[in-house]
């Protein structure tokens, strides 16, 4: 049974969303293809649903559930239902086994990186999160810099119950879903000791060119650029070449670093603030290993990268995420999206 319970990420992919989530089945799909991801290991749906049987807490919910017949349809409802249902969850008592399984898992880890108490970070994975028809990205809760057992199986509990938060249970309602639709894994991969890291878009966000792969950047970790909190360094690189064909440097002001436990936001040392985040090798590397990604998938992605401090580059570079585009300006067709990479990657007949 516990085989169930903990999948490595080389052990599945993309084709196996419905028992780790889309976050965890695309890390699964890049280490498969060979590009550089953090190691780790994926909490499944078997095991959610597992905790929720053997603790009574999935029956408690529908039980409580029965007051909003067609689903709760005002906000003041949605809080008390996601503040209730959270509750519920993070009161009840992992049962052992499962328990054991995640333990026995981290100490693996922490043997496979040769650390004791390896800094992990833990992230809900949904199962309907990151789909190029309907997505939660970012409705769940993200950990980071989580070390040792105890807290980890917290993080894990608050990751199951961020299933039912406000804004998720919100979604469902507005898109006639139960609010119990879909299910729940979550990704425990091993912390990189953060000197940088972005996002990254293989076709232009605003204008919609494929032939442009977009770059966002700070110091520390993603989250600063992800949650807005500053105007990160840009970098646009042609695809075709994978040449620097923009760079604008930002002032950035504040980053969020790994403390022993845990990050904090925190300035910027003013030496750093105008200084890029990535070196121009740096920001191709990255590219290169993003246009793989999508000639995997075949499709537009959004990627999410980190630069590690202690390795030398090329080393030093990994990605962490990647997902569908799901909003771009429709200056472009998808046919004529599809079109354009296709004639990447075919040989062209000589012109005249």
């Amino acid at each position: 049974m516990a085989g169930q319970w903990i999948l490595w990420f080389e052990e599945f992919g993309r084709e196996d969303t419905n028992r780790v989530g889309s976050k965890c089945a695309n890390i699964g799909e890049m280490a498969k293809i060979g590009i550089p991801v953090p190691p780790g290991f994926a909490v499944t749906t078997e095991m959610y649903d597992e905790f929720l049987a053997k603790t009574g807490a999935g029956q408690r919910i529908e039980q409580y559930l029965i007051k909003f017949p067609e689903g709760p349809q005002t906000l003041a409802d949605q809080e008390e239902a996601s503040q209730t249902i959270a509750g519920i969850i993070l009161t009840a008592e992992m049962p052992k086994d499962l328990e054991d399984a995640v333990c026995q898992a981290y100490d693996e880890l922490c043997q496979k990186c040769q650390i004791s108490d390896v800094a992990v970070a833990v992230r809900s994975s949904g199962v309907a999160e990151d789909l190029p028809t309907a997505s939660f990205a970012g409705q769940y809760e993200t950990y980071l810099n989580v070390r040792g057992k105890d807290d980890l199986l917290e993080k894990i509990r608050r990751c199951w119950a961020s299933l039912f938060t406000t804004r998720a249970i919100s979604y469902r309602i507005q898109n006639k879903l139960s609010v119990l639709a879909g299910s729940i894994s979550v990704a425990v991969q091993k912390m990189v000791n953060v000197r940088s890291a972005g996002v990254g878009f293989t076709i232009h966000p605003t204008t919609g060119d494929d032939t442009k792969i977009v770059l966002e950047g700070n110091w520390g970790a993603g989250e600063s650029v992800v949650q807005g909190i500053v105007t990160p360094d840009r970098f646009i690189v042609d695809k075709d070449t994978l040449t620097l064909a923009e760079k604008q440097v930002s002032q950035k002001m504040r980053q969020i670093v790994l403390k022993e436990r845990g990050v904090e936001e925190e300035d910027v040392p003013p030496d750093m603030q105008s200084v890029p985040c990535l070196s121009d090798e740096e920001a191709l590397r990255i590219a290169e290993l993003a246009k793989s990604v999508e000639l995997h998938y075949g499709s537009p992605q959004d990627i999410e990268w980190v630069v590690d401090c202690d390795f030398p580059f090329p080393r030093n570079i990994f990605l962490v995420q990647t997902r569908p585009v799901t909003v771009i300006v429709k200056k472009k067709t998808s046919e004529l999206i599809v079109d354009s990479m296709l004639r990447r990657l075919l040989p062209q007949p000589p012109r005249g």
